[in-house]
């Protein structure tokens, strides 16, 4: 998994790519961390993203805690069919702002 961060201002665009699963979550989380502490709002890119483990959710989740937290904003593009399913199946998306 990659991730590649577009810095706009106060704003920031993270290109995910690759699998966000078990193995990499711990990485993500780290990223989206920092990012979330550096900008307030963030848009996640996940047009290169292939698969989203329950791990990668609770990192995507964290990282809408902390933005919420500090009234930044988070939203969500370029989902796939197959890792919007898996959204859609653990009722992450009331929590994504989908486009």
């Amino acid at each position: 998994m990659q991730i590649e961060i577009v810095e706009k201002g106060n704003e920031a665009e993270l290109l995910i790519e690759g699998r966000l699963d078990t193995s990499t979550a711990r990485d993500a989380s780290a990223v989206f961390e920092d990012a979330a502490n550096r900008f307030d709002k963030i848009t996640l890119n996940m047009k290169e993203l292939t698969y989203c483990s329950s791990a990668g959710i609770r990192a995507i989740r964290q990282l809408y805690k902390i933005l919420k937290a500090k009234e930044g904003k988070m939203e969500t593009v370029n989902v796939s069919d197959q890792v919007m399913s898996i959204f859609e199946m653990t009722g992450i998306t009331a929590l994504l702002s989908l486009k």
